[in-house]
């Protein structure tokens, strides 16, 4: 059996920034993100102006979207078999039940057989966990807890048989000092290379994939800094890419 390389890119938008600025950053995700087919990203809700700019670019470069609370999915269409794609949403917590600004917590989801038929059926997530989180005490952690526990669920659920699942995500966690599945089933890009480079906050954007995908493993991961790639966010582009063993027959 042979392998192919299907490549992710990541990166947290800032809402506050100014429409210009917004405009520069989206445009530079798709514009200089053709290498990376599955692209994913936060706060772009239906309440400020990124979620109107990342629709424009996707359908640019010929992309489907899919938006939950702020958290949106792209999938560029050469690589998604026609007629393929169910998008979804999982729900988490009211926004009144966090502490902090911020929507209601949840993922967006987006699935799709790929044209290749020896890498099958993708499911992708774009997730957001809350800010103070991340350690017991924090006034989100259980919220937050609740989040890595559905989207462990989540992947169960659609990653069962030769199918693969995937999350992307701001996780407000430090990648290389805790565990962004909070003990469920599904492991960081970071950890299974052992490198949790910063991502404009520390090791808290990135990737990770569903344990029992036996197809999958890490290939690559890099994340670009303002002087490697210009952003306005407080955030950096994260670059991955993940290297999945072809169906058996096909």
């Amino acid at each position: 059996m042979g392998t192919s390389i299907l490549r992710t890119q990541h990166t947290s938008l800032q809402f506050s920034d100014s429409l210009a600025q917004q405009k520069h950053d989206v445009r530079s995700l798709f514009a200089n993100g053709v290498l990376y087919p599955i692209k994913t990203g936060t706060e772009s809700g239906n309440d400020n102006a990124l979620n109107d700019l990342v629709k424009a670019e996707a359908a640019e470069f010929n992309h489907i979207v899919h938006f939950f609370r702020g958290n949106w999915v792209a999938i560029d269409r050469k690589i998604i078999k026609p007629g393929s794609v169910k998008k979804g949403s999982v729900f988490v917590a009211k926004a009144s039940d966090v502490v902090g600004p911020g929507h209601d917590s949840g993922f967006a989801t987006v699935a799709f057989d790929h044209v290749d038929p020896r890498i099958g059926r993708v499911n992708q997530a774009a997730a957001h966990y809350p800010t103070k989180g991340s350690r017991p005490g924090d006034p989100n952690y259980k919220i937050t807890k609740k989040y890595a526990e559905e989207i462990s669920k989540w992947m169960a659920k659609v990653g069962a048989g030769s199918d693969l699942a995937f999350v992307n995500g701001d996780f407000n966690m430090d990648d290389a000092k805790l565990d962004w599945a909070h003990g469920g089933n599904f492991t960081s890009m970071g950890d299974e290379l052992k490198k949790h480079p910063n991502t404009g906050h520390g090791p808290i954007d990135g990737f990770a994939s569903y344990d029992k995908d036996g197809r999958v493993k890490a290939n690559g991961y890099r994340v670009l800094n303002d002087t490697q790639r210009k952003m306005f966010s407080d955030h950096f582009v994260c670059i991955g890419a993940w290297e999945i063993t072809h169906l058996k027959g096909k």
